[in-house]
């Protein structure tokens, strides 16, 4: 079997975010030591030594988040959006199956 996936987290865990709000991204790879490598939209955004990023909507703003952590391979995407309409529903940033359970949240 190959290695395993790693794992890409939200917290806040909901999208779109909610201007001006700003959200943590924490990838978790194997226990190995290592670099932890950024993708957004399928290109290569940074290696760092942290497994943790803070994204706002200027920085690094949207799109579809991916990373590697050390000794695993590269994570499912999170779409990252940001909103500051007055009204909006938000969706747990995670993949979703069909016949799975899913909290909304309306924010406004």
């Amino acid at each position: 079997a190959g290695a395993q996936l790693s794992q890409l987290t939200l917290d806040p865990p909901w999208t779109p975010v909610f201007l001006p709000e700003k959200v943590t991204l924490t990838c978790q790879g194997s226990s190995v030591p290592g670099r932890t490598y950024w993708y957004i939209n399928n290109k290569l955004w940074q290696q760092e030594g942290s497994n943790r990023i803070h994204a706002s909507k200027d920085y690094p703003g949207s799109g579809s988040y991916q990373c590697r952590g050390p000794g695993a391979e590269l994570s499912p995407p999170i779409t990252l959006s940001f909103s500051n309409d007055w009204l909006m529903l938000q969706v747990p940033a995670r993949v979703l199956l069909e016949g799975d359970m899913v909290l909304l949240r309306c924010r406004g």
